[in-house]
């Protein structure tokens, strides 16, 4: 049911603008939504490529991060060994596809490890993992409380 709950959350944005908002993941990507089922299920529903294509347009224009009352700083992944500030992210050109590698996909694909300092090659095959030095220091520089993300593998859960 992932065309009716990606539609419910639309529409939740659309009635309510201000209290809903909607970030943008690694699988909001043409090459994801086709690898993982979305775009099949757009096809078996509507018999055609276009409600697929609507919506990974749309997903071109979901914001990669949102700043809540200026110390949460949320987003799908993680952070970027080539993003240092807030206003980095902002310049960022998102209204795209998810490139390959740089900094729109590490926003996306990274993840912290607690168990190591500084950057590391992801084993997930894009971004990076970052220790607890790099999640202190990028805090710091923005002043940032915490930092909330979604994008956690979990073997059995």
């Amino acid at each position: 049911y992932s065309v009716e709950t990606v539609t419910a959350l639309v529409a939740l944005k659309i009635r309510y603008p201000e209290r809903i908002t909607l970030l943008r993941g690694n699988h909001e990507s043409r090459m994801i939504t086709q690898t993982y089922g979305f775009y099949d299920e757009c096809q078996r529903k509507y018999q055609d490529g276009e409600v697929w294509q609507l919506f990974t347009d749309l997903f071109d224009f979901l914001p990669l991060t949102a700043l809540v009352n200026r110390g949460i700083f949320c987003l799908h992944g993680g952070l970027s060994p080539s993003l240092k500030t807030l206003d980095q992210i902002r310049e960022l050109d998102r209204i795209q596809e998810v490139p390959q590698d740089g900094p729109m996909s590490d926003l996306l694909w990274s993840d912290p490890d607690p168990d190591n300092d500084g950057w590391s090659i992801s084993p997930r095959g894009a971004g990076y993992t970052f220790g607890k030095n790099i999640t202190h220091e990028f805090n710091h520089q923005n002043g940032i409380k915490l930092i909330a993300r979604a994008h956690q593998l979990v073997m059995e859960g």
